[in-house]
């Protein structure tokens, strides 16, 4: 598995936890308290932000708020 895949699948995984239900922050998706469940995305920040841009592109992830204030989450997909 190559590293975009596997920080692809991390996280889809930290955005699929119920504790992402609101969405996550960037710092949130790379750093996670010891309180914590949800997976924690692993790899250079470069990398990872890399991937996250990728994510949006493909509609996978929608964002809100900008710069620090960025909040990711998983697209919701609508039922006709």
């Amino acid at each position: 598995m190559t590293s975009a895949s596997r920080i692809k699948d991390q996280i889809v995984a930290a955005l699929s936890h119920p504790e992402a239900e609101d969405g996550l922050y960037f710092n949130n998706l790379i750093v996670v308290h010891e309180e914590e469940e949800r997976p924690i995305v692993q790899g250079e920040e470069a990398e990872i932000r890399r991937v996250l841009s990728q994510l949006v592109k493909e509609r996978v992830v929608v964002t809100s708020g900008s710069g620090d204030g960025e909040i990711f989450r998983l697209k919701v997909a609508t039922v006709n």
